[in-house]
């Protein structure tokens, strides 16, 4: 049909539908499809053949949207049609007004019956044909719009409960009617138009569509029903899915919360760690409830259970909840005590109970019982609430290697549970003195639990009586229980005897043998339990019993133990001697394992090289065990398992008598029973050759240098902790001291020192005895006692070796066996457990014996062997530009009186990388050193010049002649003229010597410093104290989240007095014959000034850094081709506005400047008075925004700061410094001085030597804040430039100048520090402020013509971040900086005693090879481990030179006095480890200078890029040498008249 779409649709026979209907499988049907088939199906085949729907390609049926399509497009087809709007248009309108008089008509037709009624009949008959075929044309056309929502509808429906039987039928039947619709609809249309107005005629054919119509709605009313009804349905469905989902929800989130709290009590078991313990515990619980060996079901511990002073303990009435039972050796306490837990735990579920047995072969510490007991009770909570309360949770956060936190633990626990029964059995096995020290600590914390809650807590005590115990419990219940222990052992042997009950006995003989066994027994149930087992196994008769109990029955323990070692063979005797002396005194249970290697080695004739041959076999030694020696299974190790003797009168009896074994059979392969068989056992075993080099890691495995596992040494661990203790109490023999002496020179003791680290928890940790005393620090002993007490103090040389390495290397060696994860700073170094190599053997000493270890770097002491010992005289040394040449210099021990002191000086040679330092020079130097006024802190008492070619010791200056010795030059007074100037900083090139001074040398009479040497202080004192290192910074390796902040106080500005010469040209007499009172520093230059400012004008132009640029006519040589010189350099000067003459306004650094020594103090002072070591920032900055601010508020502000400075300058300027440089010619005799500048330095600048161009005359000297000056000493002119700091309020500590070799540029390396703001809680805590540290290096382009009048210009600078520290020591600073041609090195110690090096870039890379990842800074890609004492020391690092790849680091001496417990003064940072910590009994240490070489690649893995590099934007003029300006003077400026006036509000 012309109504539907061509290309889907065409003719079809009807065989084709029901082919296709037959086989539709490939997918699922829906019900749209499902009605189509079904009403082809249903079709006549003479109707459907000839009905629209054959002409359908059933291929590819219809859907509802081409059904609606087609129906709209016949619609309109048909109302196309001509006849149809011809009827529509002419017909309807009048066929419409002919039915609204059809009253009129129908009444006058029946008024009036006539012919015309009956024209009126059949007129009447067309006008509704006509009209029900207009209305035939609007239905279909209502109902084809209609049709397109009920089928979209139908469609929903289909898909939202298309799963529904009920509604999968009515939309079957609702599509049924679609299709009758669609084909009704086809068919009324396609009819032609006579046709249709003839069958209008009748209502016929308008009511079969209106049927169909009916059907549709019916359709949709019963679909809407059933609808309601399955979204009912739905909606049960899903309450019923969601109350299944809740329960799951519900389900789950128990689960998980158990799982949660499973996992909170899994985390407490581990941070307890008693399971081990527990376990061991739980075993000889068990063994002492075992009926067959303890035969519990006689009447033996019947009778504690009636006694009525332990039912009152066991009920709560008694008074006294602490219980002491106490009885005999071997008359069952432990049994007793497990069958009070038993009864205990058989009063209800609610009871919780504890036990711990303190054993004779294994020492229990206090923390180790604490966790047993803790273990038991949490166990107990456990299962009665199986949770974990916060308190619980709160406590485990803790440190469980603390034993108080593990007593808080138990104390929580405690009160928790509604009752505890606590029970301690065997107090009398801890004998020793220190045993019994740790077995107290837990009696007096279990006793204050039990006395804290007495209705709670209830406490159980059986032992032995002893003294010590009595002492402890003797005012509590206590329990002789002799006597009934002795009934109860009566009864048992009447029960037990074997065919004692044998009515065929008479009485006589009952009675004897019952009276002679009791009476033996005398209530001492291990001998009766002994003896029956014995009669059982031994006799078969009455008669042989009664022969036995004559002749063979033991009188007591020893005699039964002595018939029991003499059964053994004479070929078991040397085998069982062995085991029983290694089992009596081993320091722990041993192994079964353990044992067998011990007796191998110890049987061996090549005891270098144990081998499995030597090692017995299981079986044999076994064999040996029963019945003395008992096993038990190792928890830790299936299939492993403990040896122990069965009882501890066992032990006894064998060390009353040693030579049992020898008695029978002497040989001497019997062995006595002692302690030596162990000790050499535990000796011979480190001793072995595979333990002659330190063991590696492979995959987190130890291997020897045999290539084997440590995991198979069964004895290696147990070796390495107690070999020196199993010596202590054996006989000291020479041989013996010798045999001991060769191991600990040997390098097994240096792999033994590996395992100790590795395997032995806490053996290096420090230890404080007395909390009254924190500064005595102690480590564990580890040479046997009599060999560490050979010398006259009672400390053996070896001791005070051995804790000399222990002090330097301690983080390292305690770092493997830390058991906190946050511990620091254990943490950083934890990554190198077990690797000793790292650590710096050589340099331990020429006599120390652990320095021939091998190790991985190369490293010596400079000390001679010969003259190395014991001193307390510190060390000073100074080192070549290049580090090939080190002297070391000490004063000789003389009064301080003394006219003269000796300082003995070592010129150390290190020609290459590669070899040891070679003792060049050794000689001894006089000078008239006035110790006490050089005894301060801060002052350096010595000095060299960088080339060494000057030493200056006080005031008076040496040279080096020919011969490489230091002679005094003669008629050199560098203190004339200044008599109050300490000159500390020398340079020198050729015969020029420059010489600067800072400070004023100290009054005689006023002691300065932290530690000020008193007036007779002897020189070891006085020197000392001038290197006492107060603290360390921290230089991170990695430091880009360390941020430098900003001091929240306002600063406010001083004022600085001009520096003013006279004319060029006068000679310097005349200037002396007009000088003033030079002792008054009133703001301006002394006028002896011998130079004037002066400097040479120049046009100038910008470079990219914002830098003054010369016009250039010669081009640089060097070897960065970016650089390019010029001949007639100078630079304009800048105006600053908000600039001044950037002095330190605050008093405190005034005082600190003249302080009493000690640390550099940063402290900003008030809020009005603050520095900003830098021009005068804009102040507004930093101004209150809340304000209503005027705009001139700022200018007010600084005239008054000034005004009120120039007031306190006045006052303090009496405290001032006064910094002096002169210049001396020393090649004429006398010297002649060439040249001196003087001027007040308000501020203190440290570590800050001048600089001498190697060519031109021009000395470059860093004054202070940020000041440098630039002194032409031939033409007596000299100018000052300004160096800013690179952040607001901070301050320089050095500034360190160097020219390079081609002489072309000036290199500055500036420290700079900033304190940081504090958080509230810090600020009330009275805490400190850190200081943010940061490093600036710049290198400045010198003029070719005019070097020493032209400002240089800045060509390159890079700001590195160095971290923070809490104080700086004036003596050390925090890093040490080395130059070479093209870079500077930055090097320091950090807080975790690793290297930190920084290498930075001196000159930008060249355009033409310019990398955008280029990054100036660099860092070791490999860390180096250093010595502790290195966060005290300098630490200088030399590149490789150019014949080899090894570099050197160099560690300075050191000096450190032990704490004593009157330093209550001194103050320690929380953050990091005290540089004061000591080892006790070490002496004063004194160290000289020490080093050692790395290879850069191999040791430190080559460089990387580093993040401490701060970027610095382009158009800042940070690092550059700017102009000083014009000062501010509040007398002669304050010129002021009235701006304007504006009210504040």
């Amino acid at each position: 049909m012309g109504a539907m779409k061509e290309p889907r649709y065409s003719y079809k026979c009807h065989e084709e539908t029901i082919a296709y209907a037959n086989h539709r499988n490939s997918r699922t049907p829906s019900a749209f499809e499902d009605a189509f088939y079904e009403y082809i199906r249903s079709l006549p085949e003479k109707k459907s053949k000839r009905s629209m729907l054959a002409r359908i390609d059933l291929n590819n049926p219809p859907t509802p949207e081409d059904i609606q399509v087609s129906l709209r497009q016949i619609e309109a087809k048909h109302a196309q049609k001509p006849s149809v709007k011809i009827i529509k248009r002419v017909l309807g309108p009048v066929v419409s007004i002919l039915k609204d008089y059809y009253g009129v008509f129908d009444t006058l037709s029946q008024a009036d019956p006539t012919p015309a009624c009956v024209l009126w009949g059949v007129l009447k008959v067309a006008i509704d044909g006509l009209s029900r075929f207009v209305d035939l044309i609007d239905k279909i056309k209502a109902e084809v719009l209609s049709l397109s929502t009920q089928l979209r509808r139908l469609t929903l429906y289909d898909v939202l409960y298309g799963q529904s039987l009920d509604m999968q039928q009515l939309l079957f039947s609702s599509y049924r009617n679609v299709f009758r619709f669609w084909c009704r609809v086809d068919k009324e249309c396609s009819r032609c138009g006579l046709n249709t107005l003839l069958r209008a005629s009748t209502s016929f054919s308008i009511k079969k569509l209106q049927a169909i119509v009916d059907d549709l709605k019916e359709d949709a009313d019963q679909i809407d029903k059933v609808a309601a009804i399955i979204e009912g349905q739905y909606a049960g469905t899903e309450r019923m899915e969601a109350s299944l989902e809740r329960k799951e929800t519900r389900k789950e989130r128990d689960e998980g919360s158990a799982w949660r709290k499973q996992m909170q009590s899994d985390r407490i078991r581990s941070w307890i760690g008693g399971q081990i313990i527990n376990e061991s515990t739980l075993h000889r619980h068990r063994n002492n409830l075992d009926v067959n060996r303890h035969v519990t079901g006689s009447p033996t511990c019947e009778w504690l259970f009636k006694d009525a002073r332990f039912k009152e303990w066991i009920e709560g009435t008694s008074s006294k909840p602490i219980l002491w039972l106490f009885a005999g050796p071997g008359s069952g306490k432990s049994v007793l005590c497990s069958h009070a837990v038993e009864y205990v735990r058989n009063l209800g579920d609610t009871q919780a109970q504890c036990l711990h047995f303190y054993e004779f072969d294994n020492e229990h510490t206090a923390i180790v019982t604490a966790r047993n007991l803790a273990t038991q009770l949490f166990e107990r909570y456990w299962l009665l609430n199986q949770d974990v309360p916060e308190e619980l949770q709160s406590t485990s956060q803790k440190s469980s290697a603390d034993s108080i936190n593990i007593f808080e633990f138990i104390r929580v626990l405690v009160g928790k549970l509604p009752k505890v029964y606590i029970f301690l059995d065997g107090l009398d096995e801890e004998c020793t003195m220190a045993r019994w020290k740790e077995a107290s600590k837990m009696v007096d914390f279990v006793n204050l639990l039990a006395e804290t809650s007495p209705k709670t807590v209830r406490v159980w005590y059986s032992s032995q009586y002893r003294p010590m115990i009595r002492q402890q419990l003797e005012s509590h219940l206590v329990l002789n229980v002799k006597e009934q222990i002795r009934v109860a052992v009566d009864e048992h042997i009447s029960l037990k005897v074997p065919g004692i009950c044998n009515p065929d006995v008479d009485q006589d003989t009952r009675t004897w043998i019952l009276s002679e066994l009791k009476q033996r027994a005398d209530g001492n149930f291990l001998w009766a339990s002994l003896m029956l087992k014995t009669i059982e196994n031994e006799v078969s008769s009455f008669d042989e019993m009664e022969v036995f109990i004559k002749e063979g029955l033991p009188k007591d323990l020893d005699a039964y133990y002595r018939r029991i070692l003499a059964r053994y063979e004479k070929r078991e005797r040397e085998l069982a001697s062995k085991i029983f002396s290694i089992i009596t005194f081993a320091r722990r249970r041993l192994r079964l394992t353990e044992l067998r290697e011990a007796i191998g080695i110890v049987s061996s004739e090549n005891p270098r090289s144990l081998q499995n041959r030597n090692i017995p076999w299981r079986q044999a030694v076994e064999k040996v065990f029963a019945p003395l020696i008992e096993t038990q299974e190792d928890p830790e190790n299936e299939g492993e398992r403990f040896c122990y003797l069965f009882h501890s009168t066992v032990r006894d009896f064998l060390i009353r008598n040693q030579t049992i074994f020898q008695q029978a059979s002497p040989s001497p392969a019997i062995h006595s029973i002692s302690e030596l068989t162990i000790a050499n056992a535990c000796l011979l075993y480190l001793s072995q050759g595979r333990y002659s080099q330190l063991l590696t890691r492979e995959a987190e495995q130890w291997i020897t240098t045999f290539k084997d596992n440590i995991k198979d040494h069964h004895l290696l661990t147990y070796a390495a902790k107690y070999w020196d203790k199993h010596f202590d109490m054996v006989e000291e023999t020479p041989e013996l001291c010798q045999r001991i002496e060769k191991f600990l020179i040997s390098s097994n003791f240096q792999s033994t020192i590996q395992l100790q680290s590795l395997f032995v928890q806490g053996h290096f940790d420090v230890y404080t005895m007395d909390p009254c005393s924190p500064n005595h620090k102690y480590t564990k002993r580890v040479f046997p006692k009599w060999f560490a007490s050979h010398s006259i103090d009672g400390c053996s040389p070896f001791s005070i070796d051995y804790r000399s390495y222990i002090s330097e290397w301690h983080n390292l060696l305690d770092c493997a066996n830390c058991e906190e994860p946050r511990c620091y700073p254990h943490s950083a170094v934890k990554q190198f457990k077990g690797e000793l190599d790292r650590c710096l053997w050589g340099a331990l000493g020429p006599r120390n014996f652990l320095s021939s270890n091998p190790g991985r770097y190369a490293s010596f002491m400079l000390c001679n062997k010969e003259n190395f010992g014991p001193r307390s005289i510190p060390y000073h040394e100074a080192t070549s530009r290049d580090g090939s040449e080190v002297v070391v210099l000490q004063s000789s021990a003389k009064p301080a009186d003394a006219a003269d002191s000796i300082f003995h000086y070592m010129v150390w040679t290190l020609p290459n990388r590669e070899t040891p330092a070679t003792l060049h020079i050794n000689n001894a130097i006089s000078t008239s050193l006035d110790r006490k006024r050089w005894a301060d802190v801060d002052l350096k008492a010595t000095s060299f010049t960088p080339d060494l070619s000057f030493l200056r010791i006080g005031s008076q200056i040496f040279s080096v002649n020919i011969g490489g010795e230091y002679r005094a030059i003669d008629g050199l007074d560098t203190t004339s003229e200044h008599p109050n100037a300490c000159f500390e900083d020398i340079t020198s090139r050729g015969s020029l010597l420059v010489v600067a001074s800072r400070k004023k040398m100290p009054a005689i009479t006023e002691p300065r410093g932290r530690e000020a040497a008193k007036v007779d202080q002897s020189p070891e004192k006085a020197l000392q104290t001038s290197d006492h290192a107060l603290s360390d910074s921290n230089l991170g390796k990695d430091l880009s989240a360390t941020k430098c902040q900003h001091c929240s106080r306002e600063p406010s500005k001083s004022n600085h007095a001009s520096d003013t010469s006279l004319a060029k040209g006068e000679d310097s007499s005349e200037k002396h014959d007009n000088d003033s009172d030079s002792s008054s520093l009133s703001g301006k230059v002394s006028d002896w000034n011998s130079a004037e400012e002066s400097w040479s004008e120049g046009s100038t132009e910008i470079d990219e850094l914002g830098n003054p640029l010369t016009s250039s006519d010669e081009s640089s040589s060097n070897s960065s081709d970016a650089i390019v010189d010029s001949d007639d350099e100078s630079e304009t000067p800048q105006d600053d506005a908000a600039s001044d003459t950037a002095v330190n306004s605050y008093g405190q650094l005034y005082e600190e400047s003249d302080s009493d020594g000690g640390d550099i103090d940063f402290d900003c002072g008030s809020e009005d008075e603050s520095y900003d070591g830098d021009y005068e920032p804009d102040w507004s900055d930093d101004i209150n925004q809340e304000d209503d601010l005027h705009f001139d508020s700022d200018d007010e502000d600084r005239l008054v700061r000034r005004m009120a400075y120039s007031r306190r300058d006045r006052k303090r300027d009496a405290k001032v410094h006064q910094g002096v440089l002169a210049i001396f010619d020393t090649s004429s005799s006398p010297p002649t001085q060439i040249f001196q500048y003087t001027q007040p330095l308000p501020i203190m600048l440290y570590d800050s030597p001048a600089a001498i161009h190697p060519t031109k005359p021009l000395v470059v000297w860093p004054l202070c804040g940020g000041d440098v000056l630039f002194a032409d000493f031939e033409g007596k002119s000299y100018f000052i430039r300004r160096a800013r700091t690179t952040t607001r309020k901070t301050r320089h500590v050095f500034m360190k100048c160097h020219f390079s070799r081609c002489s072309k540029y000036l290199h500055i390396t500036s420290l700079e520090a900033q304190q940081m703001k504090q958080s509230r809680p810090e600020i009330k805590a009275g805490t400190k402020p850190r200081l943010a540290l940061s490093a600036f290096v710049s290198t400045h382009r010198l003029s070719t013509r005019k070097t020493t009048r032209s400002p240089p210009t800045l060509i390159h600078r890079v700001k590195i971040i160095l971290g923070s520290t809490t104080s700086l020591c004036p003596t050390r600073m925090p890093v040490e900086v080395t130059w070479t041609e093209k870079e500077v090195y930055l090097s320091s110690s950090s807080e975790v005693n690793q290297l930190t090096l920084l290498r930075v870039d001196l000159f930008p890379p060249a355009k033409a090879v310019a990398d955008p990842e280029y990054n100036a800074v660099s860092v070791p890609k490999l860390p180096i481990l250093l010595p502790e004492s290195a966060r005290s020391r300098s630490v200088h690092y030399y590149p490789p030179q150019s014949n080899s790849t090894h570099a050197l680091i160099l560690i300075g001496s050191w000096a450190c006095k032990p704490d004593s417990d009157n330093d209550s003064n001194k103050t320690t940072p929380e953050d990091f480890p005290n540089e004061y910590d000591t080892i006790q009994g070490l002496p004063d240490t004194v160290s000289p200078p020490i080093g050692f070489y790395v290879d850069v690649e191999k040791d430190l893995g080559g460089w990387g890029a580093s993040n401490a590099e701060e970027e610095i934007d382009k158009d800042q003029d940070k690092g550059q040498l700017k102009q000083k300006m014009e000062i501010f003077s509040a007398e002669d400026d304050c010129d002021i008249e009235h701006f304007f006036f504006t009210k504040r509000r």
